[in-house]
């Protein structure tokens, strides 16, 4: 019985009809099987992959990848934080899921966990309403819903982002409540943040951190402000608040103690991850990390987002282009707007409170004690949402030039995450002041007669029931993934291995930055280790090439970080083993260490053996900085249970209720309608033609203007896009062509975009390949669209230019004798036209 009345206790169907709500998320994988062909997927794949067959050798927190670099090996899960991997393991393990499927289910589970943890979260300063509204605007933002899952296939980083809001809630009950299982899971929930992602964790952790200090400082600033007050106008002492703790403290003292708590709470989750962190500091120099800023393919100049591209509208998708996969760098017009009308409408509130000293508009909405939580909420999370705006905008660039550590986070629009957290949050306080509006429609309708149910069952409904439209019809164009190839992916090792002698994949890397610092020039592949490897265990890592003659070596044992093997030799000699040497690597003969010396220029583990018959063994053992970690991290598990001992012993505390709205957030009619609107609604759109086209080979049907220029006799211009006609000097050009090609071409092709008047261009932008991708690979099944952003001079004279492109090559000519390249005659209507497309005129004013 008491069972039955804590879960009806805990019974939530506001959240029940969220989670039902973010189920439109999951329509691109119920569409298709396997997954798209984003920039990062095949490297998560087969990380995913990796992970799991040193689970399966019972190695459960890997530092080392062993099939990497062609089998000698990367420290990649000792630097990259590796949550999201664990959980593929474990429905690998669970359900019997490859990696691609557990990916899959990785998606889901972000897109409905993100929802519920907003909607958590959200709920005790904006209402149930708010919750739920807050979780729709945080799911459905196009970074989340598209770019993360999907066009990037940044799983790690979608993991941080749907875990946050759930940590964030469990924070905000520790505040509520003080009680010990609020804590242990908000410090829990800290540690787990801190493996999702690295980069994503500074952030997040970070945001955390700020949104605790600011309720200190407000209540700090609140508690100093009533004291003034009583100093001044002294009054009888107050009777003590039903809600004091430990002996009589204000209600400002308990929440500064619970402040206190939370910070506490954050610290030891730090230290429950310290395992992962501390050694990744301390060992940094140990591998190339250097090159996540170093590559030019990674520096954050290149990717700042001009405001107007942050507030347009996600474009429908076009199933005919061979590269349409494309990055939404967008915040979400439902998002904005209805952050601004949260915003708009608590001010309105705040200033009719300020206006009269009797019921409000506010006070009528909130109960007075409640008021100063949600007013400071708003206010943290607006100053929240406009600084990762600005910093995303090309404007903060000397910000991010003088500020070292912004480099190391590479993409600037990488804060559209912790934007859309906070634009969600206040596009929930809309259900604040709707509320507010509500109650005064329904005394109005008193007054005047007007039955006061309709007011409640249906003025409320309606705007509910319009916000779940607008905010899911919004994103509906986003719900069609293009480029949905990897329908299976061989997660072999051979296969990967195979891929990586092709060049196709690095470790699964971008810039080498898990390479070990003693590798100077890296070794070819071995073929015999390929062969093992392909083989199955055991496999013999000796380089069994280097040997003498006389040396037998027999194979005892082999897992992921350790070999063991029986070796018989005649006289001493030098072990290389087939290994890139890192910090940790031990090696024994006969249970002795004996020092490794990493092999010149390869960083090959190499070590001695004695003549006669030996036991060998090697191993990945640990270090200072790896016990020193550990060490912290058993301490913090110490912390954590201690606190929630005494926490689970102290007496007389009460939780401080979160804001319950009174009307139109108690009916659920609102969401169901809205749901059934927009299940209609995207059945009719989600159709080739409306939610999204697919244009026949030698067209583009989205094109803004459709052109038929011919460059030599296989690559067709078929259109392009331009951001505007008329420029100040300074201003950006964003151009936009799309390339289409008749037959396989046989040379690799440059591009180059001029804006002159006909003489030397006074602006320009060149490519290697146009849109990224080598012209020889470019199919006749899809068109190519090519992205170009040219800034004009600041000093650019007033006037008209033309807009000009072509192609070029140096294939057709000597090396070293390039020149300016030979170009592809242009025609058009079988008119020659000269070597360049005379595209666009735009004007400088």
């Amino acid at each position: 019985m008491n069972l039955l009345k804590r879960l009806f206790h805990w019974f939530d169907i506001y959240l029940l009809l969220t989670l039902a709500l973010c189920t439109f998320t999951l329509l691109p994988l119920l569409a298709r099987p396997g997954l798209p062909n984003g920039d990062d997927v095949l490297y998560h794949v087969y990380r995913a992959a990796e992970m799991d067959r040193a689970w399966s050798h019972g190695v459960l927190f890997p530092r080392w990848a062993e099939s990497f670099y062609t089998g000698y090996g990367a420290p990649l899960f000792h630097y990259y934080a590796s949550l999201s991997y664990y959980t593929t393991s474990t429905f690998s393990r669970l359900l019997a899921l490859d990696a691609v499927n557990s990916l899959r289910l990785l998606i889901a589970l972000c897109m409905l966990g993100a929802g519920a943890g907003m909607y958590g979260f959200a709920r005790a300063t904006s209402g149930k309403a708010g919750g739920v509204i807050a979780a729709l605007c945080y799911v459905y933002c196009p970074y989340l819903l598209y770019t993360e899952p999907y066009s990037r296939g940044a799983y790690p980083e979608l993991m941080a982002f749907a875990l946050f809001p759930a940590v964030m809630w469990c924070y905000s009950r520790l505040l509520r409540t003080g009680k010990a299982s609020a804590f242990g899971l908000a410090a829990l929930g800290s540690g787990l943040l801190i493996i999702t992602h690295n980069l994503m964790a500074l952030v997040l952790t970070g945001l955390l951190e700020g949104w605790l200090v600011w309720g200190v400082v407000v209540n700090s600033y609140q508690w100093l402000v009533i004291s003034k007050r009583q100093k001044d106008n002294p009054e009888p002492p107050p009777h003590p608040s039903p809600a004091s703790e430990g002996g009589g403290r204000t209600e400002h003292s308990l929440t500064l103690w619970r402040h206190g708590l939370a910070l506490l709470a954050a610290g030891l989750g730090v230290g429950l991850a310290a395992y992962f962190w501390l050694p990744v500091i301390r060992e940094g120099d140990a591998v190339r990390l250097g090159n996540l800023t170093a590559v030019a393919q990674l520096d954050y100049r290149n990717f700042f987002v001009p405001l107007n591209h942050l507030l347009e509208f996600s474009p429908r998708m076009d199933a005919g282009a061979f590269n349409g996969l494309e990055h939404q760098f967008n915040l979400g017009v439902a998002q904005w707007t209805l952050a601004l009308a949260g915003v708009a409408g608590m001010a309105g509130l705040w200033c009719g409170t300020k206006r009269t000293s009797r019921t409000t508009s506010l006070q009528n909405a909130v109960p007075v004690g409640q008021q100063s939580s949600i007013l400071s909420t708003t206010l943290f999370f607006s100053l929240v949402a406009l600084v990762t705006i600005f910093l995303m905008l090309p404007a903060a660039a000397p910000i991010w030039g003088g500020t070292a550590p912004l480099a190391f986070l590479q993409f600037p629009w990488r804060f559209l995450g912790a934007a859309s957290f906070a634009l969600a949050v206040l596009a929930g306080m809309n259900a604040v002041w709707l509320e507010a509006l509500v109650i005064r429609i329904a005394k109005a309708g008193a007054q005047t007669g007007a039955p006061l149910q309709f007011i409640r069952n249906y003025v409320g409904d309606i705007l509910l029931a319009g916000m779940v439209v607008y905010i899911i019809t919004c994103a509906a164009p986003l719900f069609y993934v293009p480029e949905w190839i990897h329908a299976t992916v061989d997660t072999s090792v051979a296969a990967y291995q195979e891929a990586e002698v092709q060049g196709l994949q690095r470790a699964t890397t971008f810039s080498n930055e898990y390479l070990p610092k003693a590798v100077t020039i890296e070794p070819g592949p071995t073929p015999r280790l390929l062969a093992d490897f392909a083989d199955g265990y055991p496999i013999n890592k000796v380089h069994m090439e280097t040997l003498p003659p006389d040396v037998i070596v027999d194979v005892v044992n082999h897992e992921p970080q350790q070999d063991e093997w029986h070796i018989n030799t005649s006289k001493d000699f030098t072990l290389e083993v087939l290994t890139y040497d890192w910090p940790g690597w031990t090696a024994t003969v006969d249970g002795q260490n004996v020092a490794i010396t990493p092999s010149d220029p390869h960083g090959l583990i190499t070590f001695p053996v004695p003549a006669g018959e030996h036991t060998v063994r090697l191993y990945l053992g640990s270090t200072s900085p790896r016990d020193v970690g550990v060490l912290l991290t058993l301490v913090s598990v110490v912390g954590v249970a201690g606190v929630i001992v005494v926490l689970r012993r102290r007496t007389g505390g009460v939780e401080t209720r979160p804001y319950t709205a009174s009307t139109y957030s108690h009916n659920v009619t609102g969401l169901v309608i809205g749901g059934l609107l927009t299940a209609a609604f995207l059945f009719v759109y989600l159709q080739e033609g409306a939610g999204w086209v697919n244009s026949p080979p030698g067209t583009a049907l989205l094109a803004q203007h459709a052109t038929n220029y011919q460059l030599g006799d296989r690559i067709r211009l078929i259109g392009y896009d331009l951001n505007a006609e008329a420029f100040h000097a300074g201003e950006r050009v964003e151009l936009k062509v799309y390339w289409y090609t008749s037959d396989k071409i046989s040379y690799g092709y440059n591009s180059f975009v001029h804006i002159s008047t006909g003489g030397p261009p006074l602006a320009q932008a060149d490519k290697l390949n146009p849109a990224g991708l080598p012209t020889v690979t470019w199919p006749s099944t899809g068109f190519i669209h090519d992205d170009y952003t040219i800034d004009l001079p600041r000093d650019m004279p007033t006037g008209e230019y033309q807009v000009f492109i072509g192609l070029y090559t140096c294939d057709t000519r000597p090396a070293g004798e390039c020149g300016n390249g030979e170009r592809l005659v242009v025609t058009e209507d079988g008119q020659a036209v000269g070597d360049a497309v005379p595209l666009a005129r735009i004007t400088v004013r």
